[in-house]
């Protein structure tokens, strides 16, 4: 007796319409500094499989209290530190169907 097995790929239609989150990436320079440094923060390398990356928004939380800047369409943007501290920034992406993505990072403030 001989049984042959045929196993054919499906498409999954359902996925079609739903739409993925954002993946949330930034980059700090310097990569420390003193409270006289202006920080340069990029989200440029942020990203979402259904938008382009002039359509995303981006929400930054310097002090790590979770209070979010207004959004901006701008993925880069200058920060200067007031206190020494060790801070845990926060970068959120929202895509057009205001799906979302966070990244943190931890950035050194000295003297």
């Amino acid at each position: 007796m001989l049984i042959v097995l045929f196993l054919a790929a499906c498409s999954d239609n359902s996925l079609l319409n739903e739409n993925n989150p954002p993946n949330a990436e930034f980059s700090f320079s310097p990569e420390m500094g003193d409270t006289s440094t202006v920080f340069t923060f990029s989200a440029s390398k942020s990203n979402d499989l259904e938008d382009a990356n002039n359509a995303l928004l981006f929400r930054w939380d310097f002090e790590g209290n979770y209070f979010w800047t207004d959004p901006v369409v701008d993925p880069t943007i200058n920060y200067k530190f007031s206190m020494p501290r060790n801070y845990n920034v926060g970068l959120c992406v929202i895509d057009t169907e205001e799906w979302s993505d966070e990244a943190r990072k931890n950035v050194i403030v000295t003297n």
